[in-house]
């Protein structure tokens, strides 16, 4: 059996990062507790690890890429149909339904993060872009910033039980693979993963940089 590192550091840090943060948000804003001045905060720090994140989609090691996991909705499909028989293809990296969901909580949640830039709670707290739209425009970004939270539930839902699935009845240890980030396999061709400096620099600058202006930025 051997032992393969699959997905770096700067993957796993952003992977339990996201987590984190999101889990922080959900207390926050559905909290019967004036907790506006942290939900906005920790908004910024998704906002920034989310496109820290995409970024290395780009710019990051083999298996971190959106070009070697991200198969098409074909693909995903087979796939999915190969779990209900039991005999699913095996995969070092992403399997093409979980790539698919990794595309779908990015997008879901920067439309989370996106929207609640321009929300307020119309009292004391308005997010750093309100003034820049009408205020029709706001109440219904903020209406869609109240709803997605959701969805974005089922979805982590459904994420959890897909690993759930992976680990109990697939033997795939996924849980951790994502904390120490090698995977055991006896067969499968992997490549070598090496964190590419210039690629953590770029995204790191890029989502710091970002950060730094919503903090600048009144609220």
């Amino acid at each position: 059996m051997k032992s393969t590192l699959v997905w770096d550091w700067p993957v796993r840090i952003s992977h339990w990062l996201i987590v984190l943060l999101f889990t922080g948000l959900i207390v926050t804003g559905k909290s019967e507790s004036d907790y506006v001045q942290y939900h906005f905060y920790m908004g910024y720090g998704l906002s920034a690890v989310i496109i820290a994140r995409v970024l290395y989609g780009f710019y990051g090691s083999y298996y971190a890429r959106f070009s070697q996991f991200v198969k098409g909705p074909k693909v995903a499909f087979r796939f999915a149909m190969s779990l209900l028989s039991g005999r699913p293809k095996k995969y070092l990296g992403h399997n093409p339904v979980g790539a698919l969901m990794v595309v779908i909580l990015l997008l879901a949640l920067s439309v989370q993060w996106g929207t609640g830039l321009f929300t307020s709670d119309e009292v004391f707290w308005f997010g750093p872009f309100n003034a820049l739209v009408p205020e029709e425009f706001a109440s219904q970004l903020a209406t869609i910033h109240r709803f997605l939270p959701n969805v974005l539930l089922g979805l982590v839902a459904v994420h959890v039980l897909a690993v759930l699935y992976h680990e109990l009845c697939l033997k795939e240890r996924l849980i951790d693979a994502m904390v120490h980030g090698r995977k055991k396999h006896q067969t499968m061709t992997s490549v070598e993963v090496k964190t590419p400096r210039w690629g953590v620099i770029f995204s790191l600058l890029m989502g710091l940089s970002w950060l730094a202006a919503l903090w600048m930025m009144p609220i």
